[in-house]
């Protein structure tokens, strides 16, 4: 397999198919070359045979069309894969704000967040690189609206997400069905973030154990 410009639902969705790859990191220096591996200039990039595919959610249906024997991402049940697909959306396009506003808003993550952005840059430019990363993942949040909530609803509403999660994983010890799918890679690819960069609800997560033993599962 070609180079790979990753997240990690995709690195947890090769590795489930069992497909070999190697990864390009293009945080620090190598973000300016980010603008010309695809027309909108952002990754993940899947590059396969000279085929570059971009988009999280793009590459995994690329995987299950592609390698359709190997371990699958989606279930073949037409509403079992709704379900899933809807599991995949929600992480997406909610719960990932939710892990970029612990981040802004926790020194130490944010901190780890710089180190990561200016990998290869000049010490001195540190300075400069924290308040410009802050300022992008908080008008990221303010966009979306999880940045005009206070602090206080917004961790009670991730709280009630939490016991939701728990609530589901208690039935089968997965999100939808009885094995894995992309809907859990997803959704734990987010939660591991913020327990990796969240302190506070680190302890909220691994707390509950229908959680715990399903992100160690992962």
């Amino acid at each position: 397999m070609g180079h790979l410009s990753i997240c990690q639902k995709v690195s947890k969705a090769l590795r489930h198919k069992g497909i070999a790859f190697t990864t390009v990191d293009y945080n620090g220096v190598l973000a300016s070359k980010v603008q010309g591996l695809s027309k909108a200039g952002k990754v993940p990039i899947l590059d396969i045979d000279g085929q570059r595919i971009q988009d999280s959610t793009k590459i995994v249906r690329y995987l299950d069309e592609a390698y359709p024997d190997l371990p699958r991402l989606y279930p073949t049940n037409p509403l079992l894969k709704a379900q899933v697909e809807l599991w995949e959306d929600w992480s997406d396009e909610l719960l990932y704000f939710y892990e970029v506003y612990f981040r802004v808003n926790d020194p130490d993550a944010l901190d780890a967040a710089v180190a990561v952005s200016s990998a290869g840059h000049p010490a001195y430019e540190r300075v400069v690189i924290k308040p410009l990363l802050k300022a992008a993942l908080y008008m990221q949040v303010l966009m979306q609206g999880t940045g005009r909530m206070t602090k206080a609803d917004v961790e009670a509403e991730f709280l009630r997400h939490l016991d939701r999660i728990e609530l589901v994983l208690g039935a089968t010890g997965w999100l939808v069905g009885d094995q894995v799918t992309i809907a859990d890679m997803a959704v734990g690819a987010q939660l591991g973030e913020v327990v990796r960069t969240s302190q506070r609800m680190r302890s909220e997560i691994l707390g509950r154990p229908h959680i715990a033993a399903w992100l160690n599962k992962l």
